[in-house]
């Protein structure tokens, strides 16, 4: 009786200890229950994993809009503005001078010419009027040329893209001569039509422009002041309506006054003795005789 009750005790314990191990092995029956794996589709495309965190540093190519609903401002566009090499800004002057002469035995005369205009057609004409006017102080020696020594040079008194003022001076002698000769002369160009400006063509030369011309013209030569006063009012007018033209050189309507244009003055040369000089500049302000200016050129330079 004992034995048998051993026995049973023994088989009962085995079964126990063999179900024990089979529910150890299950892993449904664990501790901690895990979650079946999910079927696989192999039709079904993987999920997709969730973007990277975005970077907020700014793009180094970009800068942040500090100032949200304003477009910044465009750059200007360089190709679409109002200045070029044939249309100049009205600031600039659409030509150049360069110096050249005309040369002949002992004979030199230096004169200006344009150069890198818009209008090389217009630019040419001026050249060559230039040219024929600077080359006229020959008709006072003609036609005995041979035996003259004769240098003349130039300053530029006014360039502007509408008018070139010119001025010419220089010594010329003949041989056996008593003296030599103080040459002066000027030419004034519109540059807009290539044509030759003289005095009248400026202003109105009246008996008013006459006496504010002896009262206020400035002598650029302290020797000279006083000698407007000197002459008589018709003749300083005839003398200034005929002003500006080497075209009657020896003749009775010989004309050896002169005028020229500055920034902000107009300037009249007379002749004088050989004493004095042969020649004797006076300037007055365009202000003064503003009332006489009747071109457009001239007040342009006037509103200035």
């Amino acid at each position: 009786m004992g034995k048998k009750n051993l026995m049973i005790t023994l088989l009962i314990f085995l079964l126990l200890l063999l179900t024990s191990c089979s529910q150890g092995n299950n892993p449904k029956t664990s501790g901690d229950p895990q979650p079946e794996p999910a079927t696989e589709n192999p039709n079904e495309k993987p999920a997709e994993k969730p973007d990277a965190k975005p970077d907020t540093k700014p793009d180094d190519t970009e800068k942040p809009d500090t100032n949200p609903g304003v477009k910044p401002a465009e750059p200007p566009d360089h190709n679409n503005n109002n200045s070029s090499p044939n249309n100049p800004s009205p600031s600039s002057n659409p030509y150049e001078i360069t110096k050249t002469n005309y040369t002949e035995n002992n004979i030199k005369i230096n004169y200006p010419q344009l150069k890198k205009s818009s209008d090389q057609q217009k630019e040419k004409t001026i050249n060559e009027l230039i040219k024929k006017e600077a080359i006229k102080v020959l008709n006072y020696y003609l036609p005995e040329v041979q035996d003259l020594t004769l240098e003349i040079n130039y300053e530029i008194k006014s360039k502007s893209p509408s008018l070139l003022s010119i001025q010419y001076t220089g010594v010329g002698y003949m041989n056996s001569a008593a003296h030599p000769n103080n040459h002066y002369y000027t030419t004034n160009i519109d540059i807009e039509t290539g044509t030759i400006l003289q005095l009248k063509d400026m202003v109105n030369i009246d008996e008013n422009f006459v006496g504010n011309l002896k009262q206020n013209a400035k002598s650029m030569k302290p020797e000279h002041q006083g000698i407007l006063n000197s002459i008589h009012p018709s003749d300083l007018l005839n003398m200034l309506t005929n002003a500006d033209s080497l075209d009657n050189i020896g003749t009775e309507n010989q004309s050896d006054t002169f005028s020229y244009f500055t920034s902000d003055s107009l300037g009249i040369s007379i002749p004088v003795s050989h004493a004095e000089g042969d020649h004797a500049e006076f300037e007055i302000t365009y202000q003064a005789i503003a009332q006489n200016i009747h071109s457009l050129l001239l007040l342009s330079l006037l509103q200035r």
